[in-house]
């Protein structure tokens, strides 16, 4: 949902960059499709930022500190902490306005907003819930995607404790037959809002990549797991997330996804530990 900026951003000390070279700094989750958002963003604008991965659950106590919210991804730059992705866009469409997300004529802009927010709030989440529903069956593929970083005897630790955490997860996004059958629906819903669209022209608004197109294509992104995502996906091709990649495949919108991010989700711009301050794209 589009928020006004004081809900989402705040600026304190605690929220200032700590990289030491004044980048932004992306505090993110890697398999999360909301944060994806986030990071496709910047690397599309070619905004140098370094990058801060959590562990799913943990982050809650550090996005509090950073932006006064409860999720991810938070974005650090010019000392505010700007929660929330479609805030985050917001910010770097009037930071770095090149290459554009938002169209220039006013009127498919707004439309392009508008895709962007019902995206947000009847698609991204149920994806989420029905990637949850469907991985949580198999330990070694939930902790493979959710903490791909775990090694050793932390991991041994993580698969000891897997039914805990899976009942708390369960508890925690409400994920039942009921919840997981109206999820289903809003996605085939989506995949008929959009799919005679996307068939007739390959892009939500106009005839060129937008926000709209970069919200839909990575909050299914995790569903999907394209080869261009940039973090270990195991679910990729996994016969456990077959019925909801049949679900997105019945209007298309599974081979849209991959050639969106064949087509425009490009290098990353994340500037590793230690590496000198790249120059933003075009300047």
């Amino acid at each position: 949902m589009r928020t006004t900026a004081p809900e989402h951003v705040r600026s304190s000390p605690a929220a200032a960059s700590d990289d030491g070279e004044g980048l932004p700094v992306l505090w993110h989750l890697k398999v999360s499709n909301f944060n994806e958002k986030a990071r496709w963003a910047l690397d599309y604008k070619g905004v140098p930022h370094a990058r801060r991965a959590a562990v799913p659950g943990r982050h809650v106590e550090l996005a509090k500190r950073l932006s006064g919210g409860r999720t991810f991804p938070v974005l650090v730059i010019e000392d505010e902490a700007i929660g929330d992705s479609t805030a985050i866009i917001a910010a770097l469409e009037h930071r770095y306005p090149e290459p554009p997300l938002y169209p220039a004529d006013p009127a498919a802009r707004r439309e392009a907003l508008d895709v962007e927010d019902f995206l947000d709030e009847e698609l991204g989440p149920q994806v989420r819930l029905l990637v949850l529903c469907h991985m949580l069956a198999e330990p070694t593929l939930m902790l493979g995607a959710f903490v791909p970083d775990l090694t050793g005897s932390r991991r041994v630790v993580a698969r000891a404790m897997f039914p805990q955490v899976r009942r708390r997860v369960i508890a925690q996004f409400g994920i039942n037959d009921h919840s997981v059958a109206m999820a289903f629906d809003k996605v085939r819903a989506a995949g008929q809002r959009f799919g005679d669209r996307l068939r007739a022209r390959g892009y939500l608004v106009g005839n060129g990549f937008t926000v709209a197109d970069l919200t839909l294509a990575s909050l299914v992104a995790p569903a999907v797991a394209p080869a261009q995502f940039p973090y270990p996906q195991p679910q990729r091709g996994h016969p456990l997330l077959a019925p909801l990649r049949d679900a997105m495949g019945e209007s298309g919108l599974l081979e849209w996804t991959r050639a969106m991010y064949a087509r425009h989700r490009g290098v990353s711009s994340e500037v590793p530990a230690a590496s000198p301050h790249l120059r933003t794209r075009g300047s």
